[in-house]
């Protein structure tokens, strides 16, 4: 592997490992993938604990989803990943995240549009709720895809978050500035 996948690699198990750390993923929920080049990208395994993961773990799969390289299956989520960078050329990574308060508020029908804190309008503009649907599936991940088009991060109605962004450590951040902006609103009610 070239010099610049190995640092690409380390970075992803970092943010797995801050976001498990944090309490936005617990165990082997979540996912992470970050771009290579423009035909193929690094993403977390399917069944690995995201806070144990190491980079030796992380697969380099091609755009259809085929494995090039590591062992195991990519994650079950591999079609979202797929269809927010087909639609959304200018983004390199892509997490998706539970962090619990985010997740509850969902659940129980609250929005965040339009968005609640100046941080959150800088870093992310319009933040979608995604109706529920059959996660993993083709269906769900165009769905996603769409809602993203022009959005950097997504609420999926009781399936967890998603951010996109230009790296990994972008993704990761916009999910703490959505979290600041579920703590905002729960303490509204």
């Amino acid at each position: 592997m070239p010099a610049d996948a190995d640092v690409l690699r380390r970075d992803l198990v970092a943010v797995c490992q801050r976001l498990y750390q944090r309490g936005f993923i617990a165990g082997t929920e979540g996912n992470v993938s970050a771009l290579e080049g423009p035909d193929r990208l690094w993403i977390t395994p399917s069944g690995h604990h995201k806070g144990l993961l190491q980079p030796a773990d992380l697969l380099l799969i091609d755009l259809q989803g085929h494995v090039l390289f590591g062992n195991g299956c990519p994650s079950s989520e591999t079609p979202m990943h797929l269809a927010l960078y087909r639609c959304r050329p200018d983004i390199g990574a892509v997490v998706h995240a539970h962090p619990p308060l985010a997740t509850a508020l969902t659940v129980a029908g609250y929005r965040l549009e339009p968005p609640l804190l100046p941080e959150a309008v800088v870093a992310l503009g319009e933040v979608p709720t995604i109706p529920y649907q059959m996660p993993t599936t083709w269906q769900f991940a165009n769905d996603v895809g769409a809602a993203m088009h022009q959005a950097e991060a997504a609420l999926l109605d009781g399936g967890g978050y998603r951010p996109a962004g230009i790296a990994a450590e972008l993704a990761r951040v916009s999910a703490g500035t959505l979290v600041a902006c579920a703590v905002c609103l729960d303490g509204v009610e």
